[in-house]
């Protein structure tokens, strides 16, 4: 996941973006909380280590993407309440809808809320996603305006008959494969844009299950570090439960289901054990956690530890 850096980031790709006077956030997942870390717990965007000041809850408040909604919301947690563009909101109220340009304030420090002009999963964003891109025109004044005046065939009306006849067919004729050829030529140009919009889509589709699959490891991550000390396991079992418990209503149900149900895996090893899929996407990332199999009769269970606390 993204982390608030003062100046530039070497992230550039995100849901949206939070833009401070000294720190910029690229939103990689689609929720994420706000506050100030502690010995137990950390957030993902530290305010109090930006400048926040004292007034900030260790989780302050939460900017999560209302699938239900199609739009991204606030959720105000921490006691002392958000300013959305000058409007005081407290924990308690209904979710606040959020827009692009949205000034926010959370203790001393003020930020603004940005969507991108291009979605990362392809094609401009519409209308209800508050971002309208930027178009310039050129004028057309002066005398390099490109008008023309009067027609073209005035200045020939000397020419005899019949040179006007073959002038007139040549004319034709090179109108008529001009017309073919551009046609050619605009089909062709659609097919490239054609293979080129699938190609960014696929980009696109690739690059955003990264970014999920980075969140869901995070989040694995964080589990354990809070609930495993030096040298303990976890039952693959009892993380999916707690795993289910703390993200299932925040996941997209595409995710839940990709990771935290049984539906997405038609296959024997995975019966009876709806945590098959994240455990096969830890197994991807074997720098962070360890995998232990243990076998009682016919049953296999697995253990789960970071590489962390196992050194």
């Amino acid at each position: 996941m993204a982390s608030a850096v003062g100046g530039g980031s070497d992230v550039e790709v995100g849901f949206a973006k939070l833009q401070g006077e000294d720190f910029e956030y690229y939103m990689q997942s689609y929720s994420i909380m706000l506050g100030r870390n502690s010995k137990k717990s950390t957030v993902d965007v530290d305010l109090s280590s930006l400048g926040g000041g004292m007034n900030i809850s260790r989780n302050h408040a939460r900017i999560f993407y209302d699938f239900t909604r199609r739009r991204f919301s606030l959720e105000v947690l921490g006691k002392n309440g958000c300013f959305v563009e000058g409007v005081l909101h407290l924990p308690g109220n209904p979710n606040v809808k959020l827009d692009s340009q949205d000034l926010l304030q959370i203790g001393d420090k003020e930020f603004y809320f940005l969507l991108p002009v291009r979605s990362i999963l392809g094609g401009p964003l519409g209308p209800r996603h508050g971002v309208v891109p930027y178009q310039s025109y050129h004028s057309g004044g002066g005398s390099g305006s490109g008008k023309k005046s009067g027609r073209g065939r005035e200045f020939y009306e000397d020419d005899d008959e019949e040179e006007e006849e073959e002038d007139e067919v040549d004319v034709r004729g090179s109108g008529k494969r001009a017309r073919r050829d551009g046609h050619d030529e605009y089909a062709s140009t659609e097919k490239k844009r054609e293979g080129r919009t699938k190609i960014d889509r696929e980009a696109d589709d690739q690059q955003v299950l990264q970014l999920e699959e980075k969140d869901v490891v995070s989040s694995v991550a964080t589990v354990l570090s809070d609930l495993c000390g030096p040298g303990d396991w976890m039952p693959m079992e009892k993380l999916h439960s707690v795993i289910l418990k703390k993200y299932g209503n925040i996941w997209h149900h595409s995710r839940v289901r990709r990771y935290l149900a049984q539906e997405d895996w038609a296959i024997p090893e995975a019966n009876g054990k709806p945590w098959y899929g994240l455990l096969m996407l830890l197994r991807k990332y074997p720098e962070h956690f360890v995998i232990n199999t243990r076998s009682k009769g016919r049953v296999t269970l697995e253990f789960v530890s970071l590489v962390s606390l196992l050194s």
